[in-house]
């Protein structure tokens, strides 16, 4: 039988075709859901800022439902890329384990990479309203992508502090609320800027550089108290 070839065009096959009309759309995603929101968005708007018709959008995607949950999974992804990348460095400058981080690293660890997470998150605006506010309460699918993403940080968390084993009931939980107390906070960051819930809650007390403080000391007291005492 003689082998089936793909077809080039531009130098590219069909499937590498393919996957850039699937970027294109999450980029656009990217961009419309993360400036003027989920509900706001058509399909064909969506298709427009790609510069795709809409036969190309259900090739790639079922509905605008399945687009936001990959753009978040991207956006995601982009914050846990820059975090594990910036304790990668300070790890390896320290000559340090990956995993069950000694207990006097532990402080100045959590401070820098909580650091480039609120980097990260602050200095995008879409990536931050994705994260925080479009995928909230869309459906219980995107619900379980959001919350799998909150254990996912923590089972991180706890990797650095207490190694790739640590099953720990208590620890887990701590990680846990430590994760969602922390994205709390940057909720109200974001939504101080626009529709912050009263007077005293506007952007001068939700500010990047006191959640980062904060977080960080919430952090080392859960380890200092539950994290590290763990049996």
């Amino acid at each position: 039988m003689a082998e089936r070839r793909q077809r080039v065009y531009g130098g590219m096959s069909a499937e590498e075709r393919r996957h850039q009309r699937r970027t294109a759309l999450i980029g656009a995603g990217l961009e419309l859901f993360g400036t003027i929101g989920y509900p706001s968005v058509s399909v064909k708007r969506i298709c427009d800022e790609a510069g795709l018709t809409q036969r190309y959008f259900y090739e790639s995607f079922a509905d605008r439902e399945a687009l936001l949950g990959e753009v978040y999974r991207h956006c995601v992804e982009r914050l846990r890329s820059t975090t594990l990348d910036s304790a990668a460095a300070y790890l390896s400058a320290a000559g340090l384990p990956s995993t069950g981080v000694p207990t006097d690293s532990v402080a100045p660890l959590a401070r820098l990479v909580l650091g480039a997470f609120v980097d990260a998150l602050t200095q995008d605006r879409r990536v931050a309203r994705i994260i925080l506010i479009e995928v909230v309460g869309i459906s219980q699918e995107l619900e379980a992508l959001r919350i799998g993403a909150i254990h996912d940080w923590a089972d991180l968390i706890l990797g650095f502090t207490s190694g790739e084993d640590a099953a720990d009931p208590r620890s887990r939980l701590a990680a846990i609320g430590f994760v969602g107390a922390f994205t709390q906070l940057l909720v109200d960051w974001q939504m101080a800027t626009t529709h912050p819930i009263s007077a005293d809650a506007g952007p001068d007390l939700f500010t990047p550089a006191a959640i980062h403080d904060v977080a960080t000391e919430m952090l080392i007291g859960a380890y200092q108290r539950v994290i590290n005492t763990a049996e």
